[in-house]
């Protein structure tokens, strides 16, 4: 069994920090925890604009606190984040993650697992 606080994460390597400062994403479960899938705790800066594609990987966000947006590259959708909304993006969708006046709290689920200290590269991905 495997058992984690947010505690036992901070100050380690599975807590990792955005370059450009955007978030922090607090790794609970990796690839070396062999569950076929992550779990990160990720603070999304209240303020913040970050442009990610996720081309190697599915993910699924739960909001847990503050608001903001998720607007698609392709079509320029755009849908409102707040406590409560799962988003999934299925189709490693291209997009702007914004955080309003508040910072956004997320649960994000990864499918491949990442193996730790992954930031975005240039086109907001993460290496598979």
């Amino acid at each position: 069994m495997i058992v984690k606080t947010i505690k036992d994460i901070e100050g380690t390597s599975r807590e990792v920090f955005a370059q450009n400062g955007n978030w922090v994403s607090k790794r609970l479960l990796l690839k070396e925890d062999k569950m076929g899938f992550s779990l990160h705790e990720t603070i999304i800066k209240a303020g913040t604009e970050t442009l990610i594609w996720y081309k190697n990987h599915l993910e699924a966000v739960y909001c847990v606190e503050g608001e903001g947006e998720i607007e698609t590259t392709r079509e320029g959708e755009i849908y409102t984040i707040k406590p409560g909304t799962m988003y999934a993006l299925d189709k490693n969708d291209r997009h702007y993650l914004r955080a309003f006046k508040n910072d956004l709290k997320l649960l994000c689920v990864f499918n491949p697992p990442l193996e730790g200290g992954e930031v975005h590269d240039e086109d907001g991905s993460y290496p598979l």
